[in-house]
This record gives structure tokens, C-alpha cells and sequence, in this order.
């Protein structure tokens, strides 16, 4: 089974911009376009079913029909949000590309085919917000690939002069290639420069503002895949003798290696952030029994034996059971969650340290089917 995180409905670019929930959301906004774009798609393949330059021949207008009406289905799907989940995404992608193509290589005209590939812009809008850059460079590959072949057959149709064709090849190229690449390079610089303040700059890892950020995007992926979440607070046994043996450098080079080795530990399935001055917060998810594993090896995951000083972990985890039907996410328990795992953790460390102390927040309740 592949970590749940490599499931999330949405790429990573857009994991840290926007969120689905909220009709104000720019995302939210996007989702809409997309969905308007997909219709508008099997509008304009109906209607040039009754154009001089459109489809002929009845296999070719059968085909015409057959996928503007199949495509009818994954659009009401996107508008209802059932398209979620890395693979739905990128078949959905495929569909979008694949379909454009054979529509418009079945037009008796190919200048008016070439013409109609600036929907490819459409598609290309899609891969940049919801897929990930190399998905995007497919998708630039081919729809490159195919307004070319139509160029070579717009040359030898002989119905435009070579300059027309060649003139209206460059318009729409400049506009399925550019826009996309453009979009993309500056929303991942508007990225950059928009998550600095939420990552902690002396290990790299999310900081406190950066984790509410990313937990509500992993409360939105439990939902979607009925997973449990658990919330786990980390810190360094005897941190001071440390810093007052070794020195602050020592003690800098240690932080960053706890959180390293956390990041490493919950890979795949949460997200690790330095939420203190030698204390972490983690957030993950899966099933009870994964949870519990990950917790209870996380104290010899962060530690070596040839570490040098060596530094134990005292941890504390609160899980938070799956709840049917609550997808909105519930800052009010994410905080209670967050202080019970701050007491078992203390708990932990009165106790000797070196040791992880769990517990579930809320008694768990059924699961209804949904």
C-alpha cells in the first residue's frame, strides 16, 4: 500500500497556496473554470458537428458525438467532487489531452483543427494547478507534438498559403506552450517567497504557523481516505546539559538532526515541524495500527548509537479517531489534541525519558458507513 500522502487530491504546489473548502477560495475559483472549461469542451465538439469544417463521415461524427457525451460524465463528477486522489487526477488528465486530440483530428479541415488545439491552453491550466511539473511537461510534449503534425497536414491540404498556416502554428503554440510554463514558473516563485514564514530556518522543517497550515490540509486527506490522525509532540531529553557541555553550535547541529530523522521516520505519511526551542510537533496519519507502530518506534528512529552526544526523545501522541461526514476541519480538537500530547509527552519524560506515552483523545466512536 502506497503512504497515504502520495494520495492527496491535489498537488503540492497547490496543497500550499489554497484550500478547497471556502467559496471564497482561490482554488475553490479554479475548480469552477476546470469544470466550465471540461463542459465547454462538449459544447464546442457539439457544435461543430453541424460546421462545413468539422467532422465527416459518419464514424467520424459517431466519434465526435461519443466522446463529447462521455465527457459529460467525468465533468459532472469535478463539479461534485469526485475526482480526487493522485490517480483519478492524472487519468483525468490523460482523458482531457487524449480526448482534445481525437476530436479535432477527425475535422475534414486541419487549419480548423489547428485552430481548435488552443484548447490545449485548457488542459494546460489543469496540469499546472492540480498535477505536478512533470506532468505538466508531458502534457507540453504532446500537445507540441500533435499542433505540429497538424501543421505538416495543413501544408500538404494546399487550402492556406504556407505562411498562413505556419503564422497561425506560431499563435497557437506561443499560447499552449507559454501559458502554462509562465503560470507555472511564477506561482512556484509567488510560492516561494509566500511559505518562507512557515518553515523554520535553522532545520528546514515546517515552524508553528507552517504546521496549522499544512494540518489542515492532512485533516482534509484522513477524511478522504478514512484514516485516523494522530498528533505527537517530541522533545529532546536534557537539552540544557547539552547546550552547557558541548555548546550552542552542538546543540543547533542536534536539533537539526532530531528533526532530520523525524522528517525521515513519518515520510509518506505526515509532516514534522519545529514548534519549539528543542521541541517538535508531528501530524500523521493511517490506520490505528500504523499510528501506533510509528509511535511507538519513533524514540529509536531519531537516535543512534554513534550519535555524538547521543540525545534520547520524550514523546507523546494523541490520536484522533476517523469520523464519518466531519471533513471541515476542527481547529478546536486539532488544539486539544495538541495539548494532550504535550501532557503525555511530559508524562513521558518524568518518567526517565527515552519512551513514547500515547493515548486517544476522544473515546472512539462508531464508524457509520457512509
Amino acid at each position: 500500500m502506497d503512504p497515504l500522502l502520495h494520495t492527496w487530491p491535489v498537488s503540492s504546489s497547490v496543497m500550499l497556496w489554497g484550500s478547497k473548502a471556502g467559496r471564497g477560495s482561490v482554488l475553490r475559483l479554479v475548480y469552477l473554470t476546470i469544470g466550465f472549461c471540461s463542459l465547454n469542451f462538449s459544447l464546442v465538439a457539439y457544435l461543430f458537428l453541424f460546421s462545413t469544417e468539422g467532422p465527416d463521415g459518419p464514424f467520424a461524427r459517431a466519434w465526435v458525438i461519443g466522446v463529447a457525451t462521455i465527457n459529460l460524465i467525468p465533468t459532472f463528477l469535478w463539479f461534485v467532487g469526485r475526482i480526487r486522489g493522485a490517480r483519478t487526477l492524472k487519468l483525468y488528465g490523460l482523458w482531457a489531452d487524449l480526448g482534445t486530440a481525437s476530436i479535432l483530428i477527425t475535422f475534414t479541415n486541419h487549419n480548423a483543427a489547428l485552430f481548435g488545439a488552443v484548447l490545449f491552453v485548457a488542459t494546460g491550466a489543469y496540469f499546472t494547478y492540480f498535477l505536478d511539473y512533470r506532468w505538466l511537461a508531458f502534457h507540453l510534449a504532446f500537445a507540441t507534438t500533435f499542433v505540429i503534425a497538424l501543421t505538416v497536414l495543413g501544408l500538404t491540404n494546399g487550402d492556406y498559403s504556407a505562411t498562413s498556416v505556419i503564422a497561425r502554428t506560431d499563435v497557437v503554440l506561443c499560447a499552449v506552450i507559454f501559458i502554462p510554463a509562465t503560470i507555472q514558473f511564477t506561482w512556484r516563485q509567488l510560492l516561494a517567497r509566500a511559505t518562507g514564514s512557515k518553515v523554520d530556518a535553522l532545520t528546514g522543517l515546517l515552524n508553528r504557523r507552517g504546521l496549522w497550515d499544512m494540518s489542515e490540509r492532512i485533516w482534509s486527506v484522513a477524511s478522504a481516505n478514512r484514516a485516523d490522525i494522530a498528533v505527537v509532540v517530541v522533545d529532546i531529553d536534557k537539552f540544557k546539559a547539552v547546550n552547557d557541555t558541548y555548546g550552542h553550535e552542538v546543540g543547533d547541529a542536534v536539533i537539526i538532526r532530531t528533526g532530520t530523522r523525524l522528517q525521515e521516520h513519518v515520510n509518506g505519511f505526515g509532516y514534522a515541524a519545529r514548534t519549539g526551542g528543542e521541541e517538535f510537533t508531528v501530524v500523521m496519519i493511517g490506520t490505528p495500527y500504523g499510528l501506533r507502530k510509528r509511535i511507538a518506534t519513533l524514540p529509536k528512529a531519531v537516535v543512534s548509537a554513534s550519535d555524538s552526544p547521543l540525545s534520547t526523545v520524550s514523546v507523546g501522541a494523541a490520536t484522533l479517531p476517523f469520523i464519518p461526514h466531519q471533513e471541515e476541519f476542527d481547529y478546536n480538537e486539532f488544539s486539544r489534541a495538541i495539548v494532550a500530547a504535550d501532557h503525555l509527552m511530559y508524562d513521558a519524560k518524568s518518567a526517565g525519558g527515552n519512551s513514547a506515552n500515547t493515548a486517544p483523545l476522544t473515546v472512539p466512536r462508531p464508524r457509520r458507513t457512509v
